[in-house]
């Protein structure tokens, strides 16, 4: 406004050039004011669509590569939306790439979220007090994906009535298969990133125990890489009178699973290369309670921030050290050891430069708390995939609020408090806003 009252106290003879130049200007000030009102109005009018859209897609939760039910839905509604160019993907029917020109040139950025549920622990039901609650028993949205898929159609919506406030394209990624293999991967692999030209990708995953209102994020590496194992032992039966006529193969199961889960601690500089193992199954069966079976099978998974497959500094190979282990293991007991490691996605990494670019305007405009300390956690995500190949943001979401938010993802117990709705659509809206136009603010 300084500049308004310099003009204002300019010398006499200039009045009539003034006045005409401050109703202009105050106009233009009346009308950007009116923008950003309007703004939040629509910000609040959105909300109808992002509950409707997180109920439905909660109450029928569908696994990876098969939501059809949440395709259907969601493209439904961006049609009758209007303004979006769609791009098919052959090996994912599933999957809804949804582009919007906004006729001006600049950038093309990315906002995904993920479509599937999971399949819930052998006589898990999701609890009944849960409201939306899923409608089939056995499965459940315990990850977020629902809500963020709902808060994407709502971004969608948002951005699309205020279209002309953005530059470039934007392109709204509705991503199957994300607690499967396929999903991220065979967006990347299909080439549509560089289909599109897409510059940079944006996502949210909703944080059990953040408060709603805040949002977290640090540069670099945030979440480990995984991958999956398979170990199985195979030696003698015997009797359950005499197992040392036999191999005793459940004991030698259970040890070796003990030393898996023990290695990163024990065989490797945990503090400058961390890790965790995890035995997540373990399955000895014998037809009978008093025989004691050959075979066993061990499975589960590895987290870490790097390649398990690659020497580090001169060290083993994640996967070279456990292969050594089990040799060993299964020729100090005379029986046979079959290791086999599956890699997952890689570590999920937030680009520094996009960081640096993105997130001080973000704090300016945002009205709750940003966290940038530094972190990194033992998760993994599929969205690692877009940060292997574009510059990328992952953002965690709060969700605590009056009880609801604070059980873990994966866990039949997990919920989300409503009023992160509007604080996810909030920030996928601005975050699209400061990367097309590097503003932060809707004047």
């Amino acid at each position: 406004m300084i500049w308004l009252k310099r003009i204002a106290v300019g010398s006499a003879n200039t009045a009539h050039v003034r006045r005409p130049l401050l109703v202009a200007m105050a106009l233009f000030l009346i009308a950007t004011s009116a923008e950003a009102d309007q703004f939040a109005v629509d910000l609040d009018s959105v909300l109808p669509t992002v509950r409707a859209t997180y109920s439905y897609l909660h109450e029928n939760p569908e696994l990876g590569k098969a939501e059809t039910k949440a395709h259907d839905f969601l493209l439904k509604r961006l049609e009758a939306i209007g303004g979006f160019a769609f791009v098919k993907i052959e090996s994912l029917p599933t999957a809804i790439v949804a582009v919007m020109d906004t006729g001006q040139a600049g950038p093309v950025i990315a906002l995904r979220s993920e479509l599937d549920a999971r399949k819930l622990n052998p006589g898990q039901v999701e609890p009944s007090e849960h409201q939306p609650r899923s409608l089939l028993d056995g499965f459940m949205h315990n990850c977020g994906h629902d809500v963020h898929a709902a808060i994407l159609l709502g971004t969608a919506e948002l951005v699309a009535r205020h279209r002309h406030r953005f530059l470039g394209k934007i392109v709204f990624i509705f991503q199957p298969a994300e607690e499967v293999a396929g999903g991220a991967d065979d967006i990347v692999k299909e080439g549509i990133l560089d289909q599109l030209k897409v510059e940079a990708v944006f996502a949210l995953h909703s944080a059990p125990g953040l408060a709603v209102g805040s949002i977290a994020i640090a540069p670099g590496s945030v979440l480990a890489g995984s991958s999956y194992f398979t170990l199985s032992l195979t030696g003698k039966s015997s009797h359950a009178a005499a197992p040392f006529e036999g191999s005793d193969i459940p004991m030698l199961a259970a040890e070796l699973a003990q030393s898996l889960s023990y290695l990163p601690a024990r065989k490797v500089d945990i503090a400058n290369r961390p890790m965790v193992i995890s035995v997540t199954r373990l399955k000895a069966e014998s037809s009978a309670s008093n025989s004691l079976p050959s075979d066993a099978e061990i499975g589960g998974t590895i987290r870490a921030f790097e390649d398990p497959f690659i020497a580090v500094d001169g060290a083993q190979s994640i996967n070279a050290m456990i292969t050594d282990l089990t040799a060993r293991f299964a020729a100090a007991n005379n029986v046979a050891a079959n290791w086999s490691l599956r890699p997952g996605a890689p570590p999920t990494r937030n680009d520094e430069a996009l960081f640096q670019r993105i997130i001080p305007k973000l704090q300016t405009a945002w009205p709750g708390t940003v966290i940038t300390a530094a972190w990194r956690g033992m998760f993994s995500e599929d969205f690692a995939y877009y940060t292997a190949k574009r510059p990328s943001l992952y953002f965690s979401l709060g969700i605590a609020k009056d009880g609801l938010g604070q059980a873990g993802v994966h866990t039949v117990d997990f919920t989300i408090h409503p009023d992160s709705f509007v604080e996810g659509v909030r920030l996928m809206s601005l975050a699209a806003r400061i990367a097309t136009t590097g503003e932060a603010t809707w004047n």
